[in-house]
């Protein structure tokens, strides 16, 4: 069962799958960071969350970090697909356990242009950093289509990690 983000402003579109504790969740500099991972089922998404896990939450020996996946879908989104985002956002989750890795984990599944949303969302959750892949557009499609990642390292409040 998912439940609308606590916490979030009113008019969200964010979901959250996991119940949100918002005194645990508090931004602490010296305690650690906020990770933030987006996921859209790629491959390039996967190579993401494995370097976040490997690279920054690993590695991070005394500091207690933060890790929130997001995942986006359109207004419009089929029943089918919000499942297969809700899906994608728990095997992530479930990848984290069985790293056996300890600490917070917030999986939200946001509706609405994926470059927009994904702002909104690291605004909110006050992220120090977010992890995305790229799908290795070429020059002529990035321009046509335009680049979600590219997007988010123009306009994103905090540092972006793009993974290769």
């Amino acid at each position: 069962m998912t439940k609308i983000m606590q916490g979030a402003a009113e008019d969200s579109n964010a979901v959250e799958l996991t119940e949100f504790k918002p005194e645990e969740w508090k931004k602490d500099v010296l305690a650690g960071r906020i990770i933030v991972v987006a996921l859209d089922g790629s491959h390039h998404s996967s190579k993401a969350f494995y370097w976040s896990i490997n690279n920054l939450i690993k590695t991070s020996n005394g500091v207690e970090n933060k890790l929130a996946l997001i995942s986006c879908t359109s207004n419009d989104v089929s029943e089918g697909a919000r499942s297969r985002a809700e899906a994608l956002l728990r095997s992530h989750m479930s990848l984290v356990k069985e790293a056996g890795l300890v600490l917070p984990v917030r999986a939200f599944l946001v509706k609405g242009d994926p470059r927009e949303a994904i702002c909104d969302m690291v605004d909110k959750l006050q992220a120090d950093v977010l992890v995305v892949g790229t799908r290795g557009l070429t020059n002529f499609k990035r321009v046509v289509m335009g680049s979600v990642s590219e997007y988010l390292t123009k306009n994103a409040n905090c540092s972006v990690l793009v993974a290769k």
